[in-house]
């Protein structure tokens, strides 16, 4: 997750987990709404926000998100637990404890983080400061830690490869920034890879079609507005984890990772001031650019197979499409992945950085912290796919 603007010491309110849960767990079959849904079926359209307990001051500080059969789970700081939504009632129905962090002095020092699940099971691994958590997602508990660090710094993003059981997780603020991949049937980090000269890693994912990871580098001295690095699979289980080749992404710092339809690979950016924001599609097999988007501002960024569509919420998007430190107007975009193409910018609440698709039943997941307008409170919306 970007770190811009991550400074921030907060008091978290004491708040019984069990009599929130109650309270926000309250209200119609659609959830419990800070606002009045959009009735119109034109397009993508808010269907509720749910509310989640401590949620509004301090201000919500949540991270990434992942959903799979019929759950939505999201890192949240603020109650030093993943928060689990049941996608059929869109109800908060529990938050399963793993002895994290939570909010510290900066978002690099603060954990939950990232969230990898293997799909179709229980198993969720989790970046906290110093260590990976697995939690067994059924059962609600914590069932292992593994440490990764001693710096205090966060293990962040990952992804998983389901064809050689890997997951990669990234400890992007450590000095010089480093990748561990952990094997899911043993549980222990098997190798890694350091990346001496780069500013920072983020999102990554694992292509099939070429068997490799690709992960966003903030920046090196060839590439110092970020690349898109490619590790092949079969370097990982030599033990001998390497980039095989280096995509160049201009002015973007990317932040997001999507693959998309055919070779398509999408890179959120979240440019500094004064830079155009924008969104890359690439050929993931040689980086060549296939589109240039003029929107931008992102983090977390997903792509939905059954609509064939790209959602990336943009907490830093500015009306006139250009990086700001401050006016932000947060928007999310909905890409379709044949045209490549914007096909709706839908309002979204004060510091959307995060976002997952439950496939099934059509509906975007977009935590938010609390501002003014439909967003009032802090919590997660919930949006049609169409």
């Amino acid at each position: 997750m970007k770190r811009r603007n991550s400074r921030q010491v907060l008091l978290i309110a004491a708040c019984s987990i069990a009599t929130c849960l109650m309270a926000a767990c309250g209200g119609s079959s659609h959830g419990s709404g800070d606002a009045t849904p959009t009735t119109s079926a034109s397009g993508p359209h808010l269907i509720t926000n749910i509310a989640v307990p401590n949620a509004a001051s301090p201000a919500f500080s949540f991270d990434i998100s992942f959903a799979d059969h019929g759950r939505y789970f999201l890192a949240d700081r603020n109650n030093k637990a993943v928060d689990v939504v049941d996608t059929s009632s869109n109800q908060l129905v529990a938050q399963i404890p793993g002895n994290f962090t939570g909010i510290g002095a900066s978002t690099e020092n603060s954990g939950p983080d990232g969230l990898v699940g293997l799909p179709g099971t229980s198993t969720l691994y989790v970046g906290d400061v110093n260590a990976v958590k697995i939690l067994d997602t059924t059962a609600q508990t914590l069932t292992k830690t593994i440490p990764l660090t001693t710096s205090g710094n966060r293990v962040d993003e990952g992804c998983f490869d389901p064809v050689d059981h890997l997951v990669l997780m990234a400890n992007p603020g450590d000095s010089p920034p480093f990748i561990s991949f952990i094997n899911t049937d043993t549980q222990t980090v098997v190798t890694q890879l350091t990346f001496p000269g780069s500013s920072g890693l983020e999102a990554c994912a694992y292509d099939a079609g070429t068997q490799s990871f690709l992960i966003n580098n903030d920046g090196t001295t060839a590439n110092p507005d970020g690349e898109l690095d490619v590790i092949p699979a079969s370097s990982v289980l030599s033990g001998h984890p390497a980039v095989s080749q280096a995509f160049p992404l201009g002015a973007c710092a990317p932040a997001g990772i999507a693959l998309g339809p055919n070779e398509d690979v999408m890179v959120g950016c979240d440019p500094a001031a004064g830079s155009p924001l924008i969104t890359l599609i690439l050929d993931r097999t040689h980086g060549t650019v296939l589109a240039k988007l003029p929107f931008g501002g992102v983090d977390q960024i997903t792509y939905d197979p059954t609509s064939n569509r790209y959602f990336l919420p943009a907490r830093h998007w500015t009306a006139n499409g250009i990086a700001a430190a401050s006016g932000f107007t947060p928007q999310m975009a909905v890409v379709d992945g044949t045209s490549r193409s914007i096909v709706a910018q839908i309002a979204v609440g004060t510091g959307a950085h995060s976002v997952a698709v439950d496939g099934p039943s059509g509906q975007v997941y977009v935590p938010f912290q609390a501002g003014s307008g439909a967003f009032p409170n802090g919590g997660i919306s919930v949006f049609t796919v169409r």
